[in-house]
């Protein structure tokens, strides 16, 4: 009997098979990576992705190679220190009638103590603002509107003051014309407009 001899042709025709389903798996791969690539970079430029609120939410701007690409979140305000603030007094309990009255033992505010304590006020009001402005600068314009044309101009005014002022602008022009006149004049001459 004559030995079974391996047909050449038979072996180069298996090696294209497997080396054709590799490449095969690595061009759907590669699809999928240029469909997710292509669909990121749409959801950016259509503003379905906030590129710059995602590196503030995880604080891309503090690593050192992609920081580069990320600005920091900006404040409107100052930072103060708070170790100036004045010591918490214990509370003195309220008397039962008919004794005669204890003295407080607070002492009173001296002047210096009473500008302490107004910056202190100013600050904390001041962070509530930015946080209002940033949480307004966050949404939709139309969204911001419906919010804001319930407030009065005063505060709108001051949010207005610590946000973007393109953001401002886009919010601006969905309000009423005759307030978002009388806003812009307020915001012009920088004082509180008279509530009509």
């Amino acid at each position: 009997m004559a030995a079974k001899v391996p047909n050449p042709a038979n072996k180069s025709a298996q090696i294209p098979k497997s080396s054709g389903s590799i490449i095969k798996k690595l061009l759907i791969v590669f699809v999928i990576l240029m469909l997710a690539g292509v669909g990121f970079a749409l959801g950016i430029y259509l503003k379905l992705i906030d590129l710059q609120g995602l590196g503030d939410k995880w604080k891309l701007h503090d690593y050192p190679v992609i920081g580069q690409y990320f600005t920091p979140p900006k404040t409107n305000f100052e930072t103060v220190d708070l170790e100036d603030q004045p010591a918490q007094m214990p509370t003195v309990p309220s008397q039962p009638a008919g004794q005669a009255p204890v003295q407080s033992l607070t002492p009173p505010l001296t002047p210096v103590d009473k500008d302490k304590q107004a910056k202190i006020k100013q600050q904390e009001e001041a962070k509530r603002i930015s946080k209002l402005a940033r949480l307004y600068e966050n949404m939709k314009p139309d969204e911001a509107v419906a919010i804001l044309s319930k407030l009065d101009d005063t505060t709108i005014i001051d949010v207005f003051n610590r946000m973007d002022e393109a953001q401002v602008a886009k919010i601006m022009a969905q309000f009423d014309a005759d307030r978002a006149a009388r806003i812009s004049q307020a915001m012009l001459k920088g004082k509180t407009p008279a509530i009509l």
